[in-house]
């Protein structure tokens, strides 16, 4: 089987059109299937209260600011409707989310590098060269995930 993708900038960025042929139907709905189960999405909203679904893969971190959840993407932010840490961190955490702190979750997809600091704490580098800071509450977690994946390490 040929595939083929083309960038259209005609196109909405919040979407992905899958062309086929009738005879594949079948195989396009499994396709669809697959990416939405893998890919995963949530409801965010933008600061004129336009809702999005946006899927967790573009997500690179959560952060709770004055008891408030925000969405952090490559270039944008949007606000998350009313939920609970725990809740949001069940929610995610099947698709690649980590805990750093106690008020973010980053996506361990997007973590570019992270350097090792003084007093325990990892400064995270994300590839949209964002920084962020885990405390060594959850130091463990993360660098035992790191070195599965490995994130390149730096010590400071």
């Amino acid at each position: 089987m040929k595939i083929i993708y083309d960038e259209n900038e005609h196109m909405n960025h919040h979407e992905l059109k899958l062309v086929y042929h009738p005879k594949n139907k079948k195989l396009a709905q499994l396709l669809l299937k697959q990416f939405t189960e893998n890919l995963g999405e949530v409801e965010l909203y933008d600061e004129y209260h336009n809702k999005y679904y946006i899927p967790l893969l573009a997500i690179y971190y959560f952060e709770m600011v004055d008891q408030k959840f925000y969405a952090y993407t490559e270039k944008d932010v949007y606000r998350i409707s009313c939920m609970k840490m725990e809740l949001l961190k069940k929610r995610v955490q099947d698709y690649g989310f980590y805990q750093i702190n106690v008020r973010t979750l980053v996506n361990i997809k997007h973590v570019k590098t992270y350097k090792i600091q003084r007093g325990s704490r990892r400064r995270i580098v994300l590839d949209n060269d964002d920084i962020l800071i885990s405390s060594r509450h959850y130091k463990p977690e993360f660098d035992r995930l790191a070195d599965h994946l490995k994130i390149e390490k730096i010590h400071i």
